[in-house]
């Protein structure tokens, strides 16, 4: 009998459901049903269509005792010799496993099973350390893998060429996927029909070239990856139309881990993005027109505008405090609160164990004390006995002042403009000049601004007595010399000197241990207190050049496209384990992504990720620091402190 699920799955993918079914069969057996529960719920996302799990599921919700499970094990109602959950095809992985690890491995890689090779080769990691063929052959299923969605998209495009009678941007998308995959079997028939096809209907050759003898698994992963293309997609959109623009990013930056080069999925992020950016500008222009409407007096105005924020984007914490003090009546108080984040209302003190932990801002950071100040309207000078004529003739009085000392300034500059702005006008002829603007760049040399004085000499011109002299002077100065004794260059300071070689010593142990990025970085510290020289400067140059491999992967992190740079990191990864370069990348990817959460007020997900990196570097002390945080907050509301910590925690 066959499997009784999606037939297009791989091999190994029915192997990983049957194996997890059994355990389900046995958590029921055992009477944990909610252990079973969850256990059917996995299997049917792993294949909606394996009717034995859902069979189980149906009947663990429908009693509350034991559970008939006799007829859903394999082979109870088989009636031949393969049950009906199909472990028919176990038999040829066992042959398999039996043989030669490298012919089983060039076998399934000329059947093109690439999924086969990756499980069966991460069966034996002692053997492929063993033998560097092996682990060849391994990371050319990987990389044939990987490369098989733009393969299919390049056939797909030469088809379509081919139907419309384009022969050269048929053969144009065929080189392309040649280049990623030469032995893919339908590359040979497209070939064959853009260079000889000539006669053939678009019909016919539609129905030539339909790919009948390529191999399922490679039909099942394309079709899977669409698949999951389409319902990212759609639920990105689902987020977007909901205005949850945010929401949206998330989904269709998912489609990276697919297809890195997804048009679609960048042209809808993009939208979103500037979407977003509006939608964000826009309620920022109504929250300060509602401090601005609360300082003047004009409440109703203020409260009408600040709900209007809560209620474009509940999660807006200046616009809630904002109204707790208009139901106080307090005073205004908008140059405190507009630097706080953006974050739901009050909730919950956290645990005391954590208040230690949080991080305290520096002192008069954030806590400025309470101005008082009265301010004095017209209304209010009236009202306290001035009369208004007398504000009138003060006024005239101090503007007629104020007039006449802007004219005297004024007549003052214009006489002694020459004196007070020797460099004003460039049109003042030097031929008179000549030993002024020498002696003028002499000492600006001497005060080390050589580029300006240089510009000044090259002004004499050729006329003037003193040209061969200012010329003399320009080589000397361009070639670094001064036409005077040299000085010292100072060095740092014993203050500087000791703040630099702890920084010093830290760069090269990190150079020594490989790990170039945080070594550039502390030599790059070390070389703003004062210049490297000698073998400091050699290591920082030979730093910066171990980088350059991943140069493009360093630069999409300081852009902060932490989403889209994760799977290149795990594919550099898995192709260079002992990168630590890579690591350090992938952990404060991680850690960035978590920080980002904990800024939008969602300390779940920033929980998530911040586990995600703990994996990876268990010892990172910042990291266990934000992730006990994140864990203390992730059942309540974030609150002062929380908004505190997440203030002055900053990005890697």
């Amino acid at each position: 009998m066959s499997y009784s699920g999606n037939p297009a799955l791989g091999t190994d993918a029915q192997k990983r459901i049957l194996g997890t079914f059994e355990q389900t069969l046995d958590l029921a057996s055992a009477g944990n049903r909610q252990e079973a529960l969850l256990g059917c719920d996995f299997v049917l996302r792993m294949d909606p269509q394996f009717e034995p799990a859902r069979r189980l599921q149906e009947r663990l919700h429908a009693s509350t005792g034991p559970v008939a499970l006799d007829d859903l094990r394999p082979g109870a109602t088989g009636g031949g010799g393969d049950d009906e959950f199909g472990f028919s095809f176990l038999p040829e992985l066992d042959a398999l496993a039996d043989g030669d690890l490298k012919s089983e491995l060039k076998k399934l890689l000329a059947e093109r099973r690439f999924h086969d090779v990756i499980e069966r080769a991460q069966q034996s990691p002692a053997e492929l350390t063993a033998d560097p063929e092996l682990g060849a052959l391994a990371m050319q299923a990987v990389e044939k893998l990987e490369s098989e969605p733009y393969v299919v998209k390049f056939l797909a495009a030469a088809r379509s060429a081919l139907a419309s009678g384009q022969a050269e941007e048929a053969r144009r998308a065929l080189d392309k996927a040649r280049a990623l995959d030469p032995d893919h079997p339908e590359i040979a028939a497209l070939d064959a029909e853009a260079k000889g096809g000539i006669g053939a209907t678009p019909a016919d050759s539609l129905f030539r070239l339909e790919p009948a003898a390529s191999p399922p698994a490679a039909q099942t992963f394309a079709s899977e990856s669409d698949r999951r293309i389409a319902q990212l997609l759609e639920e990105g959109q689902a987020a977007f139309e909901k205005g949850d623009p945010q929401g949206a990013i998330d989904s269709w930056s998912r489609i990276f881990l697919i297809d890195i080069d997804h048009e679609e999925a960048a042209r809808r992020i993009e939208s979103a993005r500037r979407q977003k950016a509006e939608s964000e500008r826009q309620i920022e222009e109504i929250f300060h027109d509602g401090l601005t409407a609360y300082e003047v007096g004009d409440t109703s105005a203020a409260r009408a505008a600040f709900e209007r924020v809560v209620a474009l984007q509940p999660g807006h914490l200046a616009a809630r405090e904002q109204l707790e003090m208009l139901a106080s009546g307090q005073p205004a108080r908008s140059e405190a609160l507009s630097s706080l984040e953006s974050g739901p209302a009050f909730g919950a003190a956290p645990p005391s164990d954590l208040k230690e932990e949080i991080l305290v801002p520096p002192e008069g950071a954030a806590t400025q004390p309470r101005r008082e100040r009265k301010e004095r309207t017209p209304a209010t000078a009236v009202a306290d006995g001035a009369p208004a004529g007398r504000a009138k003739r003060t006024f005239l009085l101090v503007g007629a002042g104020v007039l006449a000392l802007v004219l005297v300034a004024g007549w003052f500059l214009f006489q002694n403009r020459d004196r007070l702005f020797p460099n004003s006008e460039s049109e003042i002829p030097l031929q008179a000049q000549g030993t002024d603007a020498i002696t003028r760049a002499k000492k600006l040399h001497d005060a080390g601004k050589v580029e300006i004085a240089i510009n000044q000499l090259k002004r004499i011109p050729a006329n003037e007595p003193s040209f061969a002299e200012a010329q003399k002077l320009i080589a000397a100065w361009q070639a670094g010399g001064s036409g005077t004794p040299a000085t010292a260059v100072p060095g740092p300071t014993p203050e500087q000197a000791a703040a630099r070689e702890p920084v010093l010593a830290q760069a090269r142990e990190a150079y020594s241990a490989r790990s170039y990025l945080k070594a550039a970085a502390l030599f790059k510290q070390a070389a703003e207190i004062a210049p490297l020289a000698g073998t400091d400067g050699e290591l920082f140059e030979d730093a910066k050049r171990q980088l350059v491999p991943i140069s493009t992967q360093v630069q999409l992190f300081h852009d902060h496209e932490w989403e889209m740079l994760l799977p290149q990191l795990w594919r550099l990864r898995e192709a260079n384990p002992g990168n630590l370069d890579v690591q350090q990348m992938l952990v404060d990817c991680y850690y960035d992504l978590g920080v980002r959460e904990l800024q939008r007020s969602n300390p779940v997900k920033a929980l998530q990720q911040f586990q995600e990196a703990q994996k990876l570097a268990p010892g990172d002390a910042e990291l266990g620091r934000n992730l006990a945080f994140a864990k203390a907050y992730q059942g309540q509301s974030p609150d002062l402190l929380y908004r505190i910590f997440v203030k002055y925690t900053r990005f890697r």
